[in-house]
């Protein structure tokens, strides 16, 4: 009897619809929030040793129902040192774990892989956690200002299992 009313529970959050997560509310601060455009935006963030860092989310990939299926995570700086990194990592991981529905014990792994690539040129390298892509890339812009962004994506269909857990623009 308890293991047919703990598969009833199971089956019943299964079948549960996760509620979609806007990516405008993955990445606030005290000092506001701005917005680049639709689907992008900026904040500036304190890191643990007070200092200052802007970071930003975007959509960048949008399936037809309006699900993300690519989001990036970008530092306006070119090397980000330690507390900076820290603050940069905790977002990849905040948009991989809401986002893309990868589990939290793959979040060591991702946060040492970009402290790897944090530490070299400019740079633009992709790889594999699991059903997750990151792709590290540091560049400059026209204006000849560097940054530093993943971009995630993942196989499958957002809101579908195993993805259920899935952000809109």
């Amino acid at each position: 009897m308890k293991k047919l009313s703990t598969l009833m529970l199971l089956t019943t959050f299964a079948g549960a619809e996760a509620a979609p997560i806007s990516i405008r509310s993955l990445i606030t601060g005290s000092g506001g929030q701005m917005t680049i455009s639709q689907g992008f935006f900026l904040v500036s963030k304190r890191t643990s040793d007070l200092t200052y860092l802007t970071l930003g989310v975007g959509a960048f990939d949008l399936t037809n129902a309006g699900r993300l299926n690519g989001v990036a995570v970008i530092a306006v700086k070119e090397y980000l040192k330690p507390s900076e990194r820290a603050l940069f990592n905790r977002a990849v991981g905040q948009v991989a774990t809401r986002c893309f529905n990868l589990r939290p014990e793959r979040l060591t792994a991702i946060s040492v892989w970009l402290d790897r690539q944090n530490s070299s040129a400019i740079r633009d390298v992709a790889t594999d956690f699991g059903p997750m892509r990151l792709r590290f890339l540091r560049d400059i812009n026209e204006d000849g200002n560097f940054y530093t962004s993943v971009y995630l994506n993942r196989t499958g269909t957002p809101g579908v299992l195993p993805w259920k857990s899935y952000c809109t623009p």
